[in-house]
């Protein structure tokens, strides 16, 4: 069975699917020889693979039964949570101690004394953490404990003398010596992972403080922290970071490090470990990962998008099985993933890169996929200023100037805005192939991508003010009377209302007979738009027919054959409960009416129609977001309902 996923947690195998074994074991190399003691800064960005290199640097030095290393590990991200700054750096040191000085009593009372006396404002910070931090005092109290430390130290204990600095370095210098003599090996590796999670005045408080510990003889200490920490976190000292005080800032990091070593990730090659996982997870099969073409499309949105950090890919190649498991799981044989093409995943691959390192130029192409069509209105729309020529305009190449005006406030983007650039035209080349590249049919092909994708995004959920009422009016009006025209080129008489945030038509039966159709757009309960259609039926009762019932007023054939007629139209979308058409419900009936004719019987019913046969009623169209209301089946359904109208009001002109 394929497996879904790929874990988070470093590699733990003497593997380097990135090719760059040689760094690795030159570091590997270096350390083994090193001069203790010696401390070693692993820097790289986030999700860069330091934990990863730091788990093969203790299996390669400290793990195997001949190693010359004793191992400890310290993840100071653990001992941050729930902690204060000061109970962070208390239970850090702690463990360092009770690592180094394993069962060496005399070792640990010094600790004792160390904390009662040069060092007493950490046992302080971390008795107080118990009174501020709700439901973690037990966990700090084993903390405290873990190196037989009591939690009630007294004031004028006479068996602990106070120690200073020097004198906690020599008892672990001696404990130190005293377990690798007996463990018979060289010295001690301490690997402090993490530093780079922390706060950053907290991950420079710790340094400052281990800085004292890090000259203990025989140790080598391996760091997982990156410069750019160090700058943050001396801010508050030194200030913001200039030509004139990067010296200090330098300076620091230097007297602490020895020897930083940044992880090579531009030398990184990651495309055998993606396509292996490709076809682990069944995106892929093995025959296309071998596909030479097909491995420079992926290599190059790869490279374009999560580049070369192994957590950024990882994170891509889950999206991309959870999806396909989605789709695998669809109602209908057209869901499967198995039809898909190579193009088809290819372009899923693209939307979902740009889904997770460029989330902004998502949300665009969510409010209009057809990007080749971005111009003037779409960019006021998306509040981007952007300039433009005659020439642009005339070779379609304006959604190129948007992209760049809409990358351009943001200093990341403006770095990628090539690269995002390079997507959107592989995008165009792909669909080329297969003459989908005009505009419609681009719109319409990254829309089915997107759709597909949008349960992943973590702006996924539509909210009320992202609606643009305006633009949405707009779009109806277009679309829908494009639709009623092709349909009914006899209704010619018709004048779209102003767009003021609603719409709707005027409709011309003769020149003495107009009636209007509205279309007010809002957010529902469910956070979804819900677009009333508030339809134009009102017919009034001829003084023959005052005080008839509704079943003696369907005796008149005039009337039972055009309500019949518009109910034809109405009645599949109410009856059939059509999930996206809703109707009215009333004070007393929670129920939705199965058809017009069966709500117009309740409301003589309740004799609020006595002066008239038929009301305006109000519908409900409710779909997640803006650009689904431009589907065929949405515009056909207004169209529908819009014709229905008209055909009712004119079969009924002159009733007496």
């Amino acid at each position: 069975m394929k497996k879904t996923s790929l874990s988070d947690l470093p590699f733990n195998e003497n593997i380097n699917d990135f090719g760059t074994e040689r760094y690795v074991n030159g570091l590997i190399k270096f350390i083994e020889n090193s001069s203790a003691p010696i401390t070693i800064a692993l820097q790289g960005e986030w999700g860069s693979g330091k934990t990863s290199l730091m788990t093969r640097l203790e299996r390669a030095l400290c793990s195997a039964p001949e190693s010359q290393f004793i191992g400890i590990d310290i993840n100071t991200w653990e001992y941050s949570m729930m902690s204060t700054p000061e109970a962070t750096v208390y239970k850090i040191l702690a463990q360092l101690v009770r690592e180094l000085t394993k069962d060496d009593a005399a070792s640990k009372k010094t600790f004792k004394g160390f904390l009662r006396g040069a060092g007493n404002f950490l046992y302080r910070g971390a008795r107080e953490s118990l009174k501020t931090i709700p439901g973690v005092g037990g966990v700090l109290a084993v903390g405290l404990e873990a190196a037989n430390v009591p939690t009630q130290l007294s004031e004028h204990s006479e068996d602990i003398e106070p120690a200073s600095l020097s004198d906690l370095k020599k008892a672990l210098s001696e404990a130190v010596q005293k377990s690798i003599k007996e463990a018979d090996k060289r010295g001690v590796i301490i690997f402090v992972d993490d530093l780079d999670r922390l706060n950053p005045p907290v991950a420079v408080e710790i340094l400052e403080l281990l800085k004292n510990i890090f000259t203990l003889d025989n140790c080598i200490f391996v760091l997982a922290i990156d410069y750019d920490v160090v700058v943050k976190g001396l801010k508050p000292k030194f200030g913001e970071l200039t030509d004139k005080n990067e010296r200090e800032f330098r300076s620091f990091f230097d007297k602490i490090i020895q020897v930083p070593f940044s992880l090579p990730v531009n030398n990184y090659r990651p495309m055998d470990f993606v396509l292996r996982s490709l076809v682990d997870i069944g995106y892929i099969n093995s025959l296309d990962a071998s596909n030479p073409e097909l491995k420079a499309l992926f290599s190059t949105v790869v490279e374009a998008s999560v580049g070369k950090n192994p957590r950024s890919i990882k994170r891509l190649i889950n999206t991309l099985s959870l999806l396909d498991c989605i789709a695998q799981c669809g109602s209908t044989q057209s869901d499967k993933s198995e039809d898909d093409t190579l193009d088809d995943k290819l372009l899923n691959l693209i939307t979902v890169s740009i889904q997770i390192c460029y989330p902004k130029i998502y949300r665009m192409l969510s409010s209009d996929s057809c990007f080749t069509s971005w111009g003037p209105e779409f960019a006021q729309k998306m509040g981007i200023k952007a300039d433009y020529d005659s020439a642009e305009n005339e070779s379609g190449n304006q959604w190129e100037r948007i992209l760049e005006a809409a990358c351009l406030p943001d200093a990341y983007l403006t770095q990628r805005l090539n690269d995002i650039a390079l997507l959107l035209n592989l995008v165009i080349d792909i669909l080329k192939k297969t003459n989908q590249a005009d505009a419609q049919q681009l719109g319409k092909k990254m829309k089915e991508i997107m759709d597909k994708s949008s349960v992943t995004g973590i702006n996924a959920e539509f909210k009320a003010e992202d609606l643009d009422k305006k633009r949405l009016i707009q779009q109806l009006h277009k679309n829908v009377m494009k639709r009623l025209n092709e349909r009914r080129p006899d209704i010619d008489r018709w004048q779209l209302k102003r767009n003021t945030g609603n719409g709707g038509v005027y409709f011309w039966i003769d020149d003495d007979t107009c009636f209007d159709v509205t279309f007010t757009p809002s957010i529902n309960a469910k956070k979804e738009i819900a677009l009333r259609l508030w339809l134009d039926f009102y017919i009034s009762r001829p003084d023959r027919l005052a005080g008839k019932s509704f079943a003696e007023l369907m005796q008149e054939p005039v009337i039972a054959d055009s309500l019949n007629k518009l109910d034809s139209v109405l009645a599949p979308l109410l009856s059939k409960r059509t999930w996206y058409f809703n109707g009215y419900t009333y004070e007393g009936c929670e129920t939705y009416f199965p058809s017009y004719i069966d709500e117009l019987r309740y409301l003589h019913d309740k004799g609020w129609l006595s002066d008239s046969i038929t009301n305006n009623p109000h519908f409900w169209i409710d779909l997640k977001t803006p650009s689904q209301f431009e589907e065929d089946k949405i515009v056909d359904t207004i169209a529908d309902v819009l014709i229905a109208n008209y055909d009712f009001r004119k079969a009924m002109k002159g009733f007496k």
